[in-house]
């Protein structure tokens, strides 16, 4: 409980700070509504949508691929709405002692983000869901919380921190996740992030079975058309999928997947 109530502060405070206009979207970001799992501050502004299908092929323990897809549209202004989805089928790991490990299956989550108005460098938006999970470890509804704040240098690079938290029973998954993109050239990109899960168990041991916690990763090469409106992906992390619980669950027995990503504006 006091973990939470740090992070909730946390993420007020965060929500002060001033955030700038669509300029500094089209400089630094080029389309990106994440990094490679963690969550942009940058909105969509009428009359664009933005879409994103996401590919991931784990092997080792998790040995499953996860399809993910997401959908971002303006509801007004500094207001978007979200539907995402990430989906795999399922599989059992078994256990050295006997007993197995049931892994796999779908989240879908439906949210609504707010970018803060303000003026300068820094963006920041607040997110509210709600989410079905339909996976061997969670199967009822869920409200799933988030903050993005981001800062750019220029239009080379951004950094951004993105607290987020999926509050389930007995188990509230919170994750502080930062991360950052560096621009090689006009349409090549390096972006990388790290996640630590400060609050709940988001993984099971490979040996014992036991709930367990570890922490998310990713890293990825981003090619973007020159217009800014397009995408394409590629990289390596141990997160499931793009929803936030997805984000906040890594492969079994410390599985790493190679993604790839196509996502553009319409």
């Amino acid at each position: 409980m006091i973990r939470t109530l740090l992070v909730l502060k946390f993420m007020i405070l965060m929500a002060s700070l001033p955030a700038p206009g669509q300029s500094q979207e089209t400089s630094a970001s080029s389309t990106s509504a994440s990094l490679v799992s963690l969550d942009t501050p940058f909105t969509n502004t009428p009359p664009s949508r933005f879409g994103q299908l996401d590919i991931r092929a784990f092997s080792g323990e998790e040995d499953l691929t996860y399809t993910s897809l997401a959908f971002h549209t303006p509801l007004g202004r500094d207001w978007e709405g979200i539907l995402r989805g990430s989906f795999a089928g399922r599989r059992t790991l078994a256990l050295p002692g006997g007993g197995g490990i049931r892994h796999g299956g779908s989240d879908i989550e439906l949210a609504a983000k707010y970018g803060f108005p303000g003026n300068g460098r820094v963006s920041t938006a607040g997110f509210l869901g709600v989410s079905l999970p339909n996976t061997p470890a969670q199967d009822n509804v869920v409200v799933t919380l988030g903050l993005s704040a981001g800062s750019s240098a220029g239009n080379r690079s951004f950094a951004i921190v993105n607290p987020r938290a999926v509050f389930i029973n007995d188990n509230v998954l919170l994750g502080i996740g930062t991360g950052g993109q560096i621009r090689l050239s006009d349409t090549l990109s390096l972006r990388a992030e790290y996640t630590p899960v400060i609050s709940g168990d988001n993984t099971r041991s490979e040996v014992t079975g036991d709930k367990r916690r570890r922490n998310l990763y990713g890293i990825g090469v981003r090619y973007g058309s020159p217009d800014g409106r397009y995408y394409a992906d590629i990289g390596f992390t141990n997160a499931t999928g793009l929803t936030t619980g997805a984000a906040l669950t890594p492969g079994l027995g410390g599985s790493g997947a190679f993604y790839a990503a196509l996502a553009g504006r319409f």
